[in-house]
């Protein structure tokens, strides 16, 4: 799930830099090879996960070890409530487009 996330990041970020156009590749392949249920065989999603975990576990080593174990289930949240925002947005912008606030 960390892959559709740095799709959407690294995607964003490299429309204006070219840095991040890399990742933004490598990320694609990752959320398509997961879409065709294959593995992802770049190792994205085990790089990302060892550089998130190793910036907690510098401040707090306890919280590092939880998020290191549960990593999947907290990428799936945070993928979840991605989408939630997302959709929720798109309702506030179509309710401002039609009534004119953001309410409906």
């Amino acid at each position: 799930m960390i892959c559709i996330i740095a799709l959407v990041v690294f995607g964003f970020l490299a429309i204006f830099s070219a840095s991040h156009r890399p990742l933004a590749k490598e990320a694609f392949d990752c959320v398509f090879r997961k879409l065709t249920l294959r593995k992802c065989h770049t190792g994205l999603d085990k790089r990302l996960k060892s550089q998130i975990t190793g910036s907690i576990m510098r401040k707090n080593e306890k919280t590092g070890i939880f998020i290191y174990r549960y990593f999947e289930i907290i990428s799936t949240i945070f993928t979840i409530l991605m989408i939630a925002s997302l959709g929720y947005t798109l309702y506030g912008g179509y309710n401002f487009v039609i009534w004119g606030n953001c309410n409906g």
